[in-house]
């Protein structure tokens, strides 16, 4: 059963998101940046309580403990009437990457995409993250269609 593995998150849920969050930060390119704890509440409690046709989401769990999210936004590009959803978030804790939750969660992701009107999704991993994640897409028909960079700044 899909809901021994997934379900929507509440509000309830927003200390442990935190926590995921600040897992994904310590590990990623942006764990120079200040981890915001109020502005991250808030985000969260925004997407949560707000239409699910334009956010949404997901907790992945192991037994009925929390191990990790995604988060879906859905939008219109500047240039463009389509709707697009784009994942904000993917996080899984690292012992369980390679369980079904965590491919439950895309699913679900691609899922609530479809639902909502979105012709087309976009997916993401952090640059030198792990190479089977490049696969991971590759195999479900996306396709690469850009690299970001960042570069930390004198603010004056």
């Amino acid at each position: 059963m899909i809901e021994q593995h997934l379900r929507l998150a509440t509000l309830d849920d927003i200390p442990i998101l935190l926590n995921l969050a600040k897992n994904f930060h310590k590990v990623s390119p942006y764990r120079g940046m200040r981890f915001n704890t109020q502005k991250g509440k808030d985000f969260l409690a925004s997407v949560i309580t707000g239409p699910k046709s334009e956010g949404v989401i997901l907790v992945a769990l192991k037994d009925t403990k929390p191990i990790g999210m995604l988060i879906g936004w859905a939008a219109e590009p500047v240039f463009t009437s389509n709707k697009v959803a784009t994942e904000l978030c993917w996080w899984v804790e690292e012992e369980y990457r390679k369980t079904r939750g965590a491919l439950l969660l895309y699913n679900a992701y691609e899922d609530w995409a479809a639902r909502v009107g979105c012709s087309h999704i976009q997916g993401a991993y952090l640059s030198g993250w792990r190479a089977d994640l490049h696969d991971f897409f590759k195999k479900r028909g996306y396709i690469q269609v850009e690299s970001s960079y960042l570069k930390t700044l004198k603010v004056y």
